[in-house]
């Protein structure tokens, strides 16, 4: 997941409220949060959009990552600029077919995830959040080019994160595309360092390229983390190497 970072309020904000809104205070000590990614570091903070900008704060809002003033602010800046926007989160995030679909991959039943998230992506087709949940029931059913399609399209509707670029480089893993599963691979783990399930996965790449000291030397990392990690294990074992070698 993108790294969210708070920045002093951009000057061209200041001035794109008091033209094109007008009558929104825009407090100088609240600073904004920004998610930190390529694109932005190209084009520079000055010229963040609004959306942009709308994107991070709902973020620091549902995960909490803020003292409560900022939250607080953050609301009423995205009800100011777009009342509606909350309440049609809280529907979704309460949405049946999304909630039943969710539910229905974590207990592996991709098949009847599949029906349940169809439905939902009919009435969303613009929120990445249904095409991730399509591409991950493709993937454990073994439907690589699906699910790379499904889950390419999250990415395009800015579900551009390390759970999302994970579920990708198996795809392209079992397409044999192993250079771009090692790129989104090595993309995610810069964005979550500790994230397990990316590691193991690297380790799985390196075996399928012939690395095998490299390999285990990912399972090792992934045993540093959490000792207790099945996979990492169980992979070691097959390999006939333990935790040191």
């Amino acid at each position: 997941m993108k790294q969210i970072v708070f920045l002093p309020v951009p000057e061209h904000l200041k001035e794109q409220l008091a033209s094109e809104q007008g009558g929104f205070f825009i407090n100088p000590d609240i600073p904004i949060p920004v998610e930190i990614h390529e694109d932005i570091e190209e084009t520079g903070f000055e010229n963040l959009s609004i959306e942009t900008i709308l994107s991070a704060m709902l973020r620091v809002i549902e995960e909490g990552q803020a003292e409560q003033e900022w939250i607080d602010y953050y609301c009423s800046f995205i009800l100011y600029l777009r009342p509606d926007i909350l309440t049609k989160l809280e529907n979704i995030l309460n949405d049946d077919q999304y909630k039943n679909a969710y539910n229905l991959v974590l207990e592996g039943k991709a098949e009847e995830a599949l029906i349940c998230i169809r439905g939902f992506i009919e009435r969303y087709p613009d929120l990445w959040n249904g095409w991730f949940i399509l591409g991950w029931a493709l993937r454990l059913l073994g439907r690589w080019k699906d699910g790379e399609a499904a889950l390419k399209k999250t990415m395009e509707l800015d579900g551009i994160n390390s759970d999302t670029r994970n579920e990708l480089a198996i795809c392209l893993m079992e397409q044999n595309d192993l250079q771009g599963a090692r790129t989104e691979l090595e993309t995610a783990l810069k964005e979550e360092p500790e994230n397990i399930k990316i590691i193991s996965n690297l380790g799985v790449l390196s075996l399928k390229k012939g690395e095998k000291e490299k390999a285990a030397g990912f399972f090792r990392t992934v045993l540093e983390i959490d000792k207790n990690d099945p996979v990492a294990r169980k992979y070691l074992e097959g390999m006939g190497i333990g935790e040191r070698g």
